[in-house]
């Protein structure tokens, strides 16, 4: 080509296009942990791919709307942030489960239960992180192809999750990746986030657009669907309430939200279709869960049981990739 021609074509092709900076993590010096830091506007969140790929503070406006880890060194786990749950989300009967005549036993950590999957604490890799403008995105990947993660879920494949700020919007998109493999990978995926009471519990309110209540006995769920009653399906306080319970029928359409109304501002927890289940965990403690999940808890064992609806167990056949998302849109902020 003449190369006067390749110059005009590369700046048409460029113009008006901001190339985005590499995104560095800081390295905290006592406890070794790498930080990375995504900003946008009024929005600043943080972030450990190497404690479990947990964003463990989200900032707007200045307000924090996470409960914090005393250090840095206490992100890997369910303790704090928003940790992520999988394969196995929440819990999971008697730490085991049987999928395709093939027996997976976990080490039991919540009695006799297995309880919030096993990537948690795993170190994923970083892949890209970039800045630009008003946009900042990570991904990271985490493989069961070998090492103890392949030991303890024995379906060779790779996860990944891409996280993207921008002003005022958090979203989590995770992807299974099973193209290599030669059988499939039962799984689900969920967010467990950790959130603040920022003003007063009772000021506080939560809309759970579900349409089941799962029946639970030891905070298991039975495979029964029951209709929701109020004050399901409509705004309520969180002031008294004592939830732990798995809700089914979540879609696209009909965020769950949160509405600080003291504070101003509210969040809506969007998710894309495979988030049918939603788990509302409203502890006596200074923050509460709204839990983003693909399946229902102890999904492989209600899957086994023919219990399929109920379950909603996510099954990425060999060739396939596999992808979803959960997004939080935080408004109202800025006026407070």
């Amino acid at each position: 080509m003449n190369p006067k021609l390749l110059a005009v074509t590369l700046t048409s092709l460029f113009a008006g296009t901001a190339l985005a900076d590499e995104l560095k993590p800081v390295m905290d010096r006592k406890t070794n942990v790498a930080v990375y830091e995504l900003s946008a506007g009024n929005t600043v969140a943080k972030f450990c791919p190497g404690q479990g790929a947990n964003l463990f503070s989200i900032e707007i406006d200045g307000t924090e709307l996470l409960w914090l880890p005393k250090s840095l060194s206490e992100i890997g786990g369910v303790s704090c942030g928003v940790p992520i749950l999988y394969p196995t989300p929440n819990r999971v009967r008697d730490a085991e489960f049987t999928y395709a005549g093939r027996k997976v036993t976990f080490e039991a950590n919540a009695g006799k239960n297995f309880i919030h999957g096993l990537v948690n604490r795993a170190k994923w890799e970083v892949v890209e992180a970039t800045i630009e403008n008003n946009l900042s995105t990570i991904r990271c990947t985490c493989t069961f192809k070998d090492g103890a993660l392949a030991e303890k879920f024995p379906f060779p494949h790779d996860v990944s999750l891409t996280i993207t700020v921008r002003p005022g919007v958090i979203r989590w998109e995770y992807e299974v990746d099973n193209s290599a493999g030669q059988e499939s990978v039962p799984f689900g995926f969920a967010l467990h986030p950790y959130f603040r009471y920022v003003g007063q519990r009772k000021q506080t309110y939560l809309t759970v657009p579900a349409t089941h209540l799962m029946e639970s006995v030891d905070k298991l769920p039975s495979g029964e669907l029951l209709p929701v009653k109020p004050p399901i399906g409509k705004p309520m306080s969180l002031e008294g309430t004592k939830y732990d319970d798995v809700f089914y029928g979540m879609t696209p359409e009909t965020p769950a939200r949160i509405d600080y109304r003291d504070v101003g501002f509210q969040i809506d927890i969007h998710a894309s279709k495979e988030f049918t289940h939603l788990v509302v965990w409203t502890p006596q403690r200074p923050f509460f869960g709204v839990e983003s999940q693909t399946c229902s808890t102890d999904a492989h064992n209600l899957y086994a049981s023919g219990n399929e609806k109920a379950a909603h167990l996510q099954i990425c056949r060999p060739g396939e990739k596999l992808t979803g998302w959960v997004e939080y849109t935080v408004t109202g902020a800025s006026s407070r």
